[in-house]
């Protein structure tokens, strides 16, 4: 496979059928407090740090957990472990290590993720990577169970679907959303 098929691909990750599978190792994972410190399987310890960091950048903490408070960073690196292609990990690992030194020298790391950010939706291949790490971190935190019941209007029986919902500046994410896998 070539470098720009396993960026194309890369967005094509939560199609897997793998992927039903490592959310539903994620979400029981979550559903155990005292389960003991989960290891690495395809990020190097500096690597998965940058992930934990950029992901607390995307989701800081506020009145909810951050997103590596709820191990979504690990949730990243068991996607990238059990899911993504040879090219595919290569792509991300790639993108990671090429970021990490800026990242770390970076003194507003909030500016520095939002021109990658730019980038990654302006099609640039090189931060391609940014934006599968950028999705994955969205469902990692809104699958968890602070994602799931503090940061979205939790509804606890699915009923019908609502097409247009009203919303202002205290209405939170909607609980029913495609981020929402059925496991």
């Amino acid at each position: 496979m070539h470098r720009r098929a396993a960026i194309q691909s890369l967005g094509l990750i939560t199609t897997s059928t793998l992927f039903s599978g490592v959310l539903a190792g994620f979400l029981s994972g979550c559903a155990r407090p005292g389960s003991p410190e989960v290891q690495a399987e395809f990020f190097t310890p500096d690597a998965l740090d940058v992930v934990r960091q950029m992901v607390d950048v995307i989701l800081p903490a506020t009145k909810t957990a951050s997103a590596s408070m709820v191990n979504t960073h690990l949730f990243i690196d068991q996607v990238c472990a059990q899911v993504m292609t040879p090219d595919q990990q290569q792509v991300f690992r790639e993108g990671i290590e090429g970021a990490r030194e800026a990242f770390d020298q970076a003194g507003d790391k909030t500016a520095y993720l939002t021109i990658l950010d730019k980038k990654a939706f302006d099609g640039d291949e090189n931060a391609a990577w940014f934006r599968t790490l950028k999705q994955l971190a969205l469902i990692g935190f809104f699958t968890s169970q602070e994602g799931t019941t503090k940061a979205s209007n939790y509804v606890k029986i699915p009923e019908e679907y609502i097409g247009e919902i009203p919303s202002d500046d205290q209405t939170l994410n909607y609980g029913k959303t495609s981020l929402h896998f059925n496991v």
